[in-house]
């Protein structure tokens, strides 16, 4: 995330953005790994003990995949580096048992029509596979319960003047299943799985944004654009925030039920509160919303996230423990002057800054 780039265009980059990517032709080729290892086990395989941020940053034909220790984040540990075309970063996520990394990287076609592969990335051994080509560029992989496969999205041809969506499931080895397709949508996005099993995602169509379990519509969330959906750590609730263009554009805090639900509008906080990301603090179970400064939290938890000087923070993810917070700060005093960009770990002893590295890609545990 570059410096001095406005909060308000990040909605382009995660909605509108990936909408727009999710309805371009996609050029069918891309390079291949040749079974690259950064080493036979990584310094990361024999680290100390504790809750580790796996970061990123980009440096031209590579996204560099790190590793910082919550307890010293400047000590911070290369474990691969994931090819793709020049400056087009990656995004990704880590496996629940905090092995792996699922990367998404644009690693052929080009900037206006790129192609998208699903690669692998072992935090003990640095190995890259590729698992899948030609899914769709900036998405964040949801990974099962069980680490053993990722589910992602692939745009497909469509008589339709939108275009068709499919939601895969990944296995380790590359197996591909498709669970379910989407005709004439801008775009569809995996947020998670319920304890049930059941995958949760969002559909944003020309009726807005709509909450499917395992491929069927469950609940409404009215006609606008969301973004930045979380589960709680129960599956029951879901966090999100609104792109409401009702009196200019705002960003509004929600959270919804999905117990049960059918058919129902969701519900806002008990006051409109103007933020962007969001937590689910997993011992307390309550979302953590980046509020913008300058107005009433309305109910949301926001004490996490008190800074010494100016600025406010937009939460990425709580570390397993609950201990400690990944934030992006931010310089400024709101979305539309944000300021300057930074990563940091906020725990009970204050703030920590991982230098240089510009995306979270989530915790892993030694």
């Amino acid at each position: 995330m570059a410096a001095h780039t406005s909060v308000s265009r990040l909605i382009i980059g995660v909605t509108v953005l990936a909408a727009i990517i999710a309805i371009a032709p996609i050029v069918a080729t891309a390079f291949g790994i040749s079974g690259q290892r950064v080493a036979t086990r990584t310094a990361f395989a024999s680290a100390p003990s504790g809750n580790y941020a796996v970061v990123s940053r980009t440096e031209g034909q590579y996204d560099i995949v790190a590793v910082a220790w919550a307890e010293n984040p400047g000590a911070i540990t290369e474990v691969a580096r994931v090819p793709h075309i020049d400056g087009m970063s990656a995004t990704g996520s880590v496996s629940p048992d905090g092995t792996k990394v699922a990367v998404v990287a644009v690693d052929a076609g080009t900037a206006t029509r790129p192609v998208a592969s699903l690669i692998t990335v072992d935090l003990v051994t640095g190995e890259l596979f590729r698992a899948a080509l030609n899914i769709e560029p900036n998405q964040v992989p949801v990974w099962a319960p069980d680490s053993q496969s990722v589910v992602v999205t692939r745009g497909v041809a469509s008589g339709t003047s939108f275009g068709a969506i499919q939601v895969l499931r990944v296995a380790l080895g590359g197996t591909e299943d498709v669970l379910w397709t989407r005709d004439a949508v801008l775009a569809v996005f995996p947020v998670g799985y319920e304890p049930s099993g059941s995958l949760i995602a969002v559909v944003i169509d020309g009726r807005g944004s709509t909450v499917a379990r395992d491929g069927k519509d469950t609940l409404s969330l009215g006609t606008a654009i969301t973004r930045d959906w979380q589960l709680s750590p129960d599956g029951a609730r879901l966090a999100y925030v609104e792109a409401n263009t009702e009196a200019g554009l705002r960003y509004l805090a929600r959270t919804v039920s999905l117990s049960g639900a059918t058919s129902v509008q969701a519900q806002a906080l008990s006051a409109e509160v103007t933020a962007l990301g969001v937590a689910w603090e997993p011992k307390s179970g309550r979302p953590t919303f980046g509020v913008e400064p300058g107005q009433e939290s309305g109910g949301v938890t926001t004490q996490a996230l008190k800074a010494d000087a100016g600025g406010f923070d937009v939460p990425l993810a709580y570390a397993p423990d609950g201990s400690t917070l990944a934030v992006m700060r931010w310089s400024g005093e709101s979305f539309l002057d944000a300021g300057s960009a930074q990563l940091e770990l906020v725990d009970a002893s204050g703030r920590a800054a991982i230098d240089d590295y510009t995306r979270f890609l989530g915790w892993a545990r030694r």
